[in-house]
Order: C-alpha cells, then structure tokens, then sequence
C-alpha cells in the first residue's frame, strides 16, 4: 500500500491564507499550530492561537476562513491502515469532535518542544518510509495522540451541541452498518422522531437520514481506498440493500461512481 494512504505528514509556513473549504478527506487530520493566528468554520468561526491543536474526523466538513504568519505541523492518517478506530481510547478527542466538541485544544506550554520534536521525527521516517518501521510510526503518532488527549482535559473543549442530538450521532456512528432509521436513532434517545428531527438539523444542518448517509459513505470510501473488497462487498458491510442505490448517492456526493473514485485515488 502507498505510504500516503497510510500518513502524511507536513510543516507548512503560510504569510497568509484565505477561504478554503474542505469536507470528502477519508483521513483524519491533526495540526499544531505552531505560530500565527488562523480562524476555521466549525459551525461558527473559531481563531486558533500558537501552540494550539485543530483536529478534524474523516469526512467532517471545514472550512479555513482566514490565517496570517502561519507556521503548522500536521498529520494525516488512516486508523484502519493502522490497526485503530475511534473506539480506541487515545482516538477519543476525534469521536467528540465528530459528535460536535469544538475541535481547538491548548497544549501546555512545556509540552510544546516534545511535541513538535514528535512531528519532525514522524515527518523524518515518512521520508524515507519502509512498511517495517509501520510499528514504530504508530507508536510515535500515539505519543501525538496522548498529547491530545492531555489538552483533551482543558476547558476549551466545550459542546455545541445539545445532549439529545450528541447522542443521536453518537449511536448512528456506532450502528450505521445496521439498516436503521430516523425512528431507531429516536428510539435510542428516548425522544420523538420529530423532535430529534428538528434538532438534528437545526445545530448540524444536516436531517438523521443524511448523517446515516454521510457516515456510510465515509467508511465505504476508507474501504474503496484501502481494501481491494469488490462494491457489492462494501454495500453489504455498510448496510446498504442495494448496490445501485449505493452507486447512486456516492456519485451525487462525489461526482463519480466507487470503481472510478477509487481508480483516481490509488492513481494520485
């Protein structure tokens, strides 16, 4: 497998960014920033500080919206590549994250010089990667992950979402390959399909139906780029009953069919 589908690892200087949006990566994302100052769109416009973390889920929409004097260190990875999901307890800041936690984290300040020694290592390796030194890259992408975690503990990490809605996206991320609807998540909440309804899409901007969607996608976009599974293999791990119908809304959120989505990708 391509080195890159496994991680990516950068450090960037910028004098200035504008609007940027992003939103269809199959990876997750980690950055430190190191220097300047960056806002970013996570339902409101955050402003990052130096030596503060950002951290975004596979498939969760971000915008960059303006940055000056920027100096980053980022990561990119695919825990399945890795043996990991977002179960896993050092993986914990990015479920919160996807279930709405405002993804900015401040690094104590002695943390700082480790923590950024850990990158330019990782970076190092990814160099000149050798799929024998894998054990070692996880083992040094989990010291980032702790780091994380430790922020993870500060007060700047808020909900901004309700408790029902947190739920409701927490169990669809928990049962999306099963064949469940707006009643089930309701049901799982203990409140009424209408009411979660409104919610849902009044703090996400998206209905129960789409983020079931949404969620399946992503994954199946991790299996397409990271497996060699024929589709209608896909379609059944990820609770679809019907591989055109799969074909069909894949292709309305990505512009292509899977076989040329993944054909594109593995090529780039």
């Amino acid at each position: 497998m391509d080195s890159d589908h496994i991680m990516s690892v950068g450090h960037e200087f910028h004098d200035h960014i504008g609007y940027e949006a992003h939103g269809s990566q199959t990876q997750y994302i980690l950055c430190l920033l190191v220097g300047g100052s960056l806002t970013m769109q996570h339902k409101e416009p955050i402003t990052l500080q130096e030596n503060m973390f950002t951290l975004v889920p596979a498939g969760i929409p971000h915008s960059l919206v303006d940055g000056e004097n920027l100096e980053i260190r980022w990561v990119s990875f695919c825990p399945t590549c890795l043996g990991m999901n977002e179960q896993d307890p050092l993986m914990t800041p990015f479920r919160q994250v996807r279930l709405g936690a405002i993804p900015a984290l401040e690094l104590c300040k002695t943390r700082v010089s480790w923590t950024i020694s850990l990158f330019t290592q990782l970076q190092r390796m990814m160099t000149n990667y050798q799929p024998s030194n894998a054990v070692v890259l996880k083992s040094l992408l989990n010291l980032l992950l702790y780091e994380v975690q430790q922020a993870n503990q500060l007060p700047l990490l808020k909900q901004v979402r309700s408790n029902k809605v947190t739920a409701a996206l927490d169990y669809i991320q928990l049962n999306y390959m099963h064949s469940i609807s707006l009643k089930d998540v309701a049901k799982a909440v203990h409140t009424s399909p209408s009411y979660l309804a409104t919610k849902v899409k009044a703090q996400t901007n998206y209905s129960v139906g789409q983020w079931i969607i949404k969620t399946r996608l992503t994954q199946a976009c991790a299996k397409l780029l990271h497996t060699d599974k024929a589709i209608n293999t896909i379609v059944y791990e990820l609770g679809w009953g019907d591989t055109t119908h799969f074909i069909r809304q894949f292709k309305k959120t990505y512009g292509v069919t899977p076989a040329s989505w993944r054909k594109q990708q593995r090529s780039e």
